[in-house]
């Protein structure tokens, strides 16, 4: 990763901080320390353990996930030489803990930094916080303007690994359709089908063997011949319809 240069990075290094230096490299190296995931929750977890005692006394973040629960971990210092570390998580808890970053707030020793990324088409949005406590330290504007700056790097970290894991999504998708179009003209060719039929042979094979229709079209290819199941004909057969049936008559008593 190339050395970092934002606006908050370059207002950094105008401060002064006893327990980290402001050096864009150094920032870079901090940063550098994010675990990238495509789930928000695994790279905000490895946030608290980065900052956790190099920055503050404690860390915690709250992470709501369109169509999940809210999950919630927290990581802190135990005691005052900051050798005995605990994390403790609460994944997705059964009630929402909203409140608590709000009622952190009001409290002096601790920054909070909102987690609110924007969205393309296709990314499942999220939502938190994300606190830094020093336990009875006042925070200056470094530790506040570093706080902002770590979860940028964070919300990066989530869409760069959520991109690559849909463009991977597709280019297996396009593999899987590649070979399915190959087995169809195997089949085409072998059999005298159309493609219509072809996909059809494919599609109740896979029904009744429980297998997706891409590793049987990848079979295909290999072998050069479809391994057809009991109840799988070439052409499925369709009952002939039969005469329509006569509504009776109903006779009136007089």
């Amino acid at each position: 990763m190339s050395v970092l240069s934002t606006p908050l990075t370059e207002l950094l290094s105008a401060t002064t901080r006893s327990s980290i230096t402001s050096s864009t490299a150094e920032l870079s190296e901090l940063m550098r320390r994010l675990e990238p995931a495509p789930e928000p929750a695994e790279v905000f977890k490895s946030l608290t353990r980065i900052v956790v005692p190099l920055l503050c006394a404690s860390s915690s973040v709250w992470i709501c996930t369109a169509g999940e629960q809210p999950s919630q971990v927290s990581f802190r210092v135990t005691d005052s030489d900051g050798c005995d570390q605990r994390a403790c998580e609460s994944a997705k808890a059964g009630s929402p803990t909203p409140a608590e970053p709000a009622a952190l707030l009001a409290r002096e020793d601790t920054v909070v930094v909102p987690i609110n990324p924007s969205f393309t088409e296709g990314q499942v949005p999220y939502q938190g916080a994300f606190t830094m406590s020093f336990h009875g330290s006042r925070p200056t504007l470094t530790d506040v303007l570093l706080g902002h700056l770590l979860v940028e790097r964070a919300i990066s970290l989530v869409q760069r690994e959520q991109l690559a894991s849909k463009i991977d999504n597709l280019h297996r998708a396009l593999h899987s359709n590649r070979e399915i179009g190959a087995a169809m003209g195997i089949l085409m060719a072998t059999h005298k089908l159309t493609s219509d039929q072809a996909f059809d042979l494919l599609r109740r094979t896979s029904q009744r063997v429980h297998r997706k229709i891409a590793l049987i079209a990848a079979d295909v290819i290999e072998t050069g011949v479809l391994e057809r199941p009991g109840g799988v004909d070439l052409l499925e057969h369709c009952p002939m319809p039969g005469p329509p049936r006569r509504r009776p008559h109903l006779r009136v008593a007089r």
